[in-house]
C-alpha cells in the first residue's frame, strides 16, 4: 500500500480544537485513511460517527466545509455530545469509528466517549477531506463506495489536477474566482499577494460570474479555483445553477496546493506561477530537508509569549522547533542584519499557522537582499499536525520541543 501523503490545513475554530495528540493509541485508536476500509471489513457491527455539524454534514453549510459524509454514518455535532451521548449506549462496545472534516473534533470526541466508559473507538486520521486526496493516490472502490454527498460539483485535489493537466490540457477550462486585487496579486494582505496561479487560469471574480456567463464554456470541465475553496464552491454551485455539469472545485484551494507533499504533485513546478521572490515550504519538504542534513537557518517569528508558552490563547502555547532563533515579525524590519551571517544559507521563517505576518517578515527580508528565504506553510501547527496524522512523518513531533503538557 502505498503511503499517504498530504498536508492540510484546519480552518476549524482552533480555539475549541486544540491540537492534542497525547491521546493517539492511547486512549483510542488511530486510523489512517487508507486502512479505513479494511477496518470496517473486520469490525462487526460498527458504527461511523459524524461530528461536524449537521450543516457540514448534508452539505448545507454556509461555512463552505461541504465535503459529502460516509455512508449511513451517524450524525451528532461535538457541541451537542454531552447531550446526546446517550444515544451512542448501544455501542458501548463496538467498534466506533470516528470522524470530522480534518480530524480535530473527531479526537476531542474520541477522549470524550473513552472517558465515558466506551471501549472500542477509532480516530479517522484527516477525516472526510482525506478521502478527497486519498482517492487521486489509491485506487480504492470501497471507500468510494462508502462516500457521498449533496454538491452538485466534485473536488479535485492537487494530484488529479496535476494528472488533468498532464493528460488532458484542452478538456479543461480553469476558471479563478478571487476578486482581480487578489489575482492580480496587489491586496494588501501580503499572504493573499503570495498565493500564486495555477498557470492557465482565467479570472472572473464570483461577484462577476453572471455577468460573464457567455465566457465559460458548456463543453469542457470546469477546475473552480480560490485560496481556501469556499468562494470556488459557491460559484460551483451557482454554475450548477445555469446547467453546468462538469464542475470541480480545487480540494482546499491554492493554499492546499501549495502544501502538498511534491511527490504527489509532479506538475507543481510547471502548472504554478509564482506571484513573489520567496520561496513557500511545504512542511513536509522542510522535514526532509532537516531529514537530509541541509544547512539550514530557521527563524520563528512569533510573539514572546508565544514562544515562552505564555499567549493568552493557551492553544498557541506549543513548543517551538528546535534550533530556531526568535525575531518577532514585528522586529524583522529593525533586526535583519542580525540574519546578515546567514544570508547565503537557506532561511526558513515560520509562525504559529497560516498568518499573514509570515509572509510580511519573507516580504521585508527579500527587500533587504535575502535570496534564499522560505515561509513554512501553516507554520508550526501544521508541522505537529502532520506527525500527528500523516503517515510515516511521526519523526516530526521530534523537532518541536518544550510543548505544555496541556497541548502535547
Amino acid at each position: 500500500m502505498k503511503k499517504f501523503f498530504l498536508t492540510i490545513a484546519l480552518f476549524f475554530s482552533f480555539a475549541i480544537a486544540n491540537a492534542q495528540f497525547k491521546n493517539d493509541n492511547v486512549l483510542y485508536k488511530n486510523i489512517d485513511p487508507f486502512q479505513l476500509c479494511s477496518a470496517l471489513q473486520t469490525s462487526p457491527g460498527y458504527i461511523l460517527l459524524d461530528v461536524r455539524s449537521p450543516g457540514e454534514y448534508s452539505d448545507t453549510s454556509s461555512s463552505g466545509y461541504n465535503y459529502g459524509h460516509f455512508k449511513n454514518a451517524i450524525n451528532i455535532n461535538i457541541r451537542e455530545l454531552d447531550k446526546r451521548i446517550h444515544e451512542l449506549d448501544v455501542y458501548k462496545d463496538k467498534p466506533i469509528f470516528v470522524y470530522c472534516s480534518h480530524s480535530q473534533r473527531s479526537r476531542r470526541v474520541s477522549k470524550m466517549l473513552s472517558d465515558s466508559g466506551f471501549t472500542n473507538i477509532n480516530n479517522v486520521n484527516g477525516g472526510i477531506t482525506a478521502f478527497h486526496y486519498l482517492s487521486a493516490i489509491e485506487k480504492n472502490d470501497c471507500l468510494k463506495k462508502l462516500y457521498e454527498t449533496n454538491n452538485t460539483y466534485n473536488f479535485i485535489s492537487p494530484a488529479a489536477l496535476c494528472k488533468k493537466l498532464t493528460t488532458e490540457p484542452t478538456n479543461i477550462f480553469l476558471l479563478d474566482v478571487r476578486n482581480d486585487s487578489l489575482f492580480k496579486h496587489i491586496s494588501l494582505d501580503e499572504k493573499e499577494n503570495a498565493m500564486g496561479t495555477i498557470t492557465g487560469s482565467i479570472n472572473i471574480p464570483l461577484k462577476d460570474i453572471s455577468s460573464n456567463i457567455s465566457k465559460i464554456p458548456l463543453d469542457k470541465e470546469i477546475v473552480l479555483i480560490d485560496i481556501y475553496g469556499h468562494d470556488a464552491a459557491t460559484a460551483a454551485v451557482m454554475l450548477a445553477g445555469k446547467g453546468y455539469k462538469k464542475l470541480h472545485v480545487l480540494m482546499e484551494g491554492i493554499d492546499r496546493w501549495l502544501a502538498m507533499d511534491e511527490r504527489n504533485t509532479p506538475c507543481m513546478n510547471t502548472a504554478y506561477t509564482a506571484s513573489v521572490s520567496y520561496n513557500l515550504l511545504p512542511v513536509t519538504t522542510f522535514s526532509n530537508w532537516i531529514k537530509g542534513g541541509k544547512e539550514i537557518t530557521i527563524v520563528d517569528i512569533r510573539t514572546d509569549d508565544e514562544l515562552l508558552n505564555k499567549h493568552k490563547d493557551k492553544y498557541r502555547n506549543v513548543g517551538h522547533i528546535k534550533k530556531s532563533l526568535h525575531i518577532p515579525a514585528t522586529d524583522i524590519e529593525k533586526r535583519w542584519e542580525e540574519l546578515s551571517k546567514y544570508k547565503n544559507s537557506e532561511i526558513v521563517l515560520y509562525g504559529f499557522g497560516g498568518g499573514t505576518e509570515t509572509f510580511s517578515a519573507a516580504k521585508t527580508l527579500s527587500s533587504k537582499g535575502f535570496t534564499k528565504i522560505n515561509v513554512l506553510i501553516d507554520g508550526i501547527f501544521a508541522m505537529r499536525w502532520t506527525a500527528g496524522n500523516i503517515d510515516g512523518y511521526s519523526w516530526m513531533k521530534d523537532l518541536v520541543e518544550d510543548t505544555p503538557e496541556e497541548n502535547r
